[in-house]
């Protein structure tokens, strides 16, 4: 009896010496949330909850921070008390960073906060010329709750031109449709119906609070993906990353796409691009996760093709393994596999 009290004594010891952000605070608060450290750098804040002590800046300019400590109690609270607004709430850039690892451009996204402090929130391989999205990479924190986001509008950031971000809409995806494969197409059957839509790399939903949410709704984090599959197979991957971690843990998370999707025409076959020459659609997405010591776990790979008649053969990237949840086996479900984390290599 004593051995099964002892866990649950923990953990109320634990949530004892707590101050966890609810849902109010954190749908309530517009300002940047960050954790001054003992060297008096800053970090942002990704964990749901601050231990008594923690110390807390709630920044909305360099002129205009909060400071905000976690304070014991028989209930510890946050001193000031939470939410906490301001009228111009900060918004993430988009920066060009030097990384070897990336083939084309990498770019960073977070926030400038001055005097050298760059507080990155996730970076992105992106390539410019094709405006093609390879992989982006972040970090996905256990999460108790998931807040309404706050914002769904798209930003360029100047890295793509404004022909590229309407190659996103409806009406364009059908009208580069019937220029593809012809007036009487049926892949995409009228300008109305979302097929294709701006699929998250690294999801909203992966970020407690609500500017961090916003922070992925950019050019340089999406591909085109197909609507379904992102509601489906994708999501619940999606889903199963966050629900992996565990209190104050995080796993690393690379997301990106591999291939041009390619459809039968009244020629032979075309390949898909919803800009010209530009915007590819991938064949492939893929998702790769990590421990936080940089461990590999599992990776997935979802086939981006909703016309697929029959499930694809692995690609030799991919060695197969035994996938951790269940996942649909249709094509509107994206047809996914589960690959050694160790050999993948897209």
């Amino acid at each position: 009896m004593l051995k099964r009290l002892l866990p649950l004594l923990a953990l109320c010891a634990l949530a004892q010496s707590q101050c966890p952000f609810t849902r109010p605070i954190v749908e309530g608060t517009n300002r940047i949330v960050m954790v001054r450290l003992r060297n008096r750098q800053l970090m942002l804040k990704r964990t749901a909850s601050s231990a008594v002590g923690e110390s807390l800046q709630l920044w909305c300019s360099p002129r205009d921070v909060r400071p905000v400590t976690c304070q014991r109690g028989q209930r510890p609270s946050f001193v000031p008390p939470l939410p906490m607004t301001c009228q111009r709430p900060p918004v993430t850039v988009t920066i060009p960073v030097t990384d070897r690892r990336c083939r084309a451009s990498m770019f960073r996204v977070g926030y400038n906060i001055g005097r050298g402090q760059f507080l990155e929130l996730y970076r992105s391989c992106f390539d410019r010329r094709a405006v093609r999205t390879l992989w982006v990479e972040h970090q996905v924190y256990a999460k108790p709750f998931y807040a309404t986001r706050p914002c769904v509008r798209f930003s360029s950031d100047g890295v793509i031109s404004g022909a590229d971000e309407a190659s996103y809409t409806v009406r364009n995806i059908h009208a580069t449709f019937r220029r593809l494969f012809g007036n009487n197409q049926n892949f995409i059957p009228n300008n109305r119906d979302v097929i294709i839509n701006r699929g998250h790399l690294a999801a909203s939903a992966d970020f407690l609070f609500g500017d961090q949410m916003c922070a992925t709704f950019k050019y340089v984090n999406v591909v085109p993906q197909f609507l379904t599959i992102n509601d489906r197979n994708w999501e619940a991957i999606e889903r199963w990353v966050r629900s992996s971690v565990r209190g104050n843990q995080f796993v690393n998370v690379r997301t990106g796409a591999n291939g041009i999707l390619t459809l039968p025409a009244a020629s032979g076959q075309r390949q898909v691009f919803l800009s010209g020459n530009r915007n590819p659609v991938p064949l492939w997405m893929y998702k790769i996760v990590r421990d936080s010591n940089n461990r590999p776990i599992v990776a997935f790979l979802t086939y981006n093709n909703i016309y697929a008649r029959q499930r694809p053969a692995a690609p030799a990237f991919c060695q197969v393994v035994n996938c951790p949840l269940q996942l649909g086996g249709t094509a509107a479900d994206g047809f996914t596999f589960c690959c050694n984390p160790a050999t993948f290599n897209p």
